[in-house]
């Protein structure tokens, strides 16, 4: 239950000022963002305040939602401190922290008019442009600046990174290849050259430059993941259990915490004990990892699962001995991720941990990955009906669904997703029925789809395809197929026994756990990497002839059988 701030009275000493910041520090601690907010306010009375104060008040606005409060806020601390370059560094990486990447990019302009002579400052600026998707001018003021510093690795770190975004790892090849010869110890370059290794399906080398990363900075999260990335797609269980202890670390501004006072679980025994296991990451990876669950449930006597709310029917109807609960989500003052759980009570629980931490304990080896082909979530029977009986009124006898992108469309994640205008090849098919399953507003693609090619890609407009979990799986449960991106719909299908097929961008991916055509997770899933030297327009044509038609002359022999 939160306490109102009292009365505040306004500061006229250092010393009341200090107390008033400590006070809204405190209700920042415990999320009343609201009651911190009125400390802060007060505080900024006092003549001399210091500039983190406008972070902290900009981060209270954004966390009761008042973004465009936020941004004025942050704004009104770069009019301040203009003239203060080490001030406008701050603030920019503050930004950076909050998504307001525009900003960022004010910051850093006024920090690189100021000490022109920093080469950092222009790395902090195009990573801002990069981030905010202004590829293109990221790269130009990269190009002018590179020739002034040729010999700084980081701005030939920077613009690889800027030009894998745009135009994909391979390409970024020589811009990391030359910062690592200027500075083989910068951890960053060496990582960065282990992702392009992936993408060029080089995994045996990308693992040798990730565990070179690790040993230059073992203590930075990314190179860990980029060693328990690169350890599981060649199998190498041991190295990624290793590299995965560093997976939800403060240091990594995604990781998400549980603040309860309850003994982490470190992969003991669970007889007769209680385990609360935490949700992380996006809502894919939490349907695609819900197969841990199975198991645990078995072995423990009480398991308590933290959810997206959205999948609580679909894993109450599939975990009936489990307690299914939806997470809340805030931020502690340091700035990390908590995720609250309501109703429960941590004196009856006696481990907590978080779900990939059950994958790193319980999965040591391929022969501990169960074959998940059949599927483990259960939609209710009455949605499923409902679902099998719409599918049959289509006019072909084979249903497969497709879905093209993400909901978590960042300018480093562009690459990895073909536009729905590419897939034609696929969609054009005969005697298919094509069904959208991508969530998000798309009906404007897909009638762009008919209008200007004639293709029918079948979108029931009755599901939502977002929020409606368990109505989705249903409605997958009796489809022959679901193939598209590495993202949550494709996952979806796999976990209620329906075929998949991932067509991914360059490189399998880490769920694979070594296996080169698909996952040990899902034996009878496909998975097809893209040709790294093609673009996705170059790609789709020989993916529908050499390998997706003949799939669906395959599959009607089968059905007319």
């Amino acid at each position: 239950m939160k306490t109102d701030a009292p009365h505040i009275p306004v500061p006229k000493t250092k010393k009341q000022y200090v107390k008033l910041v400590e006070a809204g520090s405190h209700f920042f601690k415990n999320e009343d963002f609201a009651n911190a907010l009125k400390y802060f306010s007060k505080a900024l009375n006092y003549e001399n305040y210091q500039p983190n104060l406008l972070v902290l008040m900009s981060r209270c606005l954004f966390n009761l939602g008042m973004k465009s409060k936020a941004i004025s806020m942050m704004e009104h601390a770069l009019h301040q401190n203009a003239d203060n370059p080490g001030i406008c560094d701050i603030l920019g990486k503050s930004c950076m922290e909050m998504g307001f990447f525009d900003l960022a990019i004010k910051f850093y302009t006024i920090y690189c008019q100021t000490c022109p002579d920093d080469p950092i400052g222009y790395c902090n600026l195009a990573t801002a442009m990069r981030e905010s998707g202004q590829l293109d001018e990221s790269i130009d003021i990269l190009q002018d600046i590179i020739p002034i510093f040729p010999e700084s690795a980081h701005l030939w770190n920077a613009i690889g990174a800027s030009v894998s975004f745009r135009d994909g790892y391979p390409v970024s090849q020589p811009f990391y290849e030359e910062a690592h010869r200027l500075d083989p110890t910068i951890a960053s370059v060496v990582s960065n050259l282990s992702l392009v290794y992936t993408n060029l399906q080089q995994y045996e080398k990308a693992w040798e430059f990730a565990h070179k990363a690790v040993k230059l900075s073992p203590k930075n999260f990314m190179c860990q993941r980029a060693l328990a990335h690169s350890s599981y797609n060649i199998g190498k269980f041991d190295d990624a259990f290793e590299a995965l202890a560093w997976h939800n670390h403060l240091s990594n501004p995604d990781s998400v915490f549980m603040p309860y006072k309850i003994e982490h679980w470190q992969g003991q025994d669970l007889s007769g004990k209680t385990i609360l296991v935490g949700a992380e990451q996006g809502v894919g990876d939490e349907v695609l990892l819900a197969a841990l669950y199975p198991d645990l449930i078995r072995e423990a006597e009480h398991v308590i699962i933290g959810c997206d709310r959205r999948l609580v029917p679909l894993f109450q109807n599939s975990f009936k001995e489990a307690t299914i609960v939806p997470y809340k989500s805030g931020q502690h003052e340091l700035g990390y991720k908590v995720r609250l759980y309501d109703g429960i009570d941590p004196e009856k629980i006696d481990y907590m941990c978080l779900y990939t931490e059950v994958l790193r304990h319980r999965w040591r080896s391929r022969e501990d990955i169960p074959d998940m082909s059949a599927g483990f979530l259960s939609p209710a029977e009455d949605k499923v009906a409902y679902w099998k009986e719409k599918i049959t009124q289509l006019p072909h006898n084979i249903s497969v669904g497709i879905c093209w992108t993400s909901q978590l469309q960042e300018a480093r994640r562009a690459m990895f997703y073909a536009q729905l205008e590419d897939w034609i090849p696929v969609l054009a098919t005969k005697n298919v029925n094509f069904i959208n399953v991508q969530y998000g507003d798309v009906s404007e693609e897909i009638q762009n789809l008919l209008d200007k090619h004639g293709i029918v890609l079948h979108n029931f407009e009755e599901l939502d395809l977002k929020d409606d979990f368990e109505g989705t799986a249903a409605m997958m449960k009796n489809l022959d197929l679901v193939m598209g991106a590495a993202s949550a719909p494709v996952s979806q299908a796999a976990t209620v026994g329906t075929q998949v097929w991932w067509v991914i961008h360059n490189n399998r991916f880490w769920e694979s756990f070594g296996k080169e055509d698909g996952t040990y997770l899902f034996e009878t899933a496909l998975m097809t990497p893209k040709t790294p030297a093609l673009t996705w327009a170059e790609f789709m044509p020989l993916f529908a002839k050499e390998e997706f038609t003949p799939w669906v002359e395959k599959k009607l022999k089968e059905k007319s059988a």
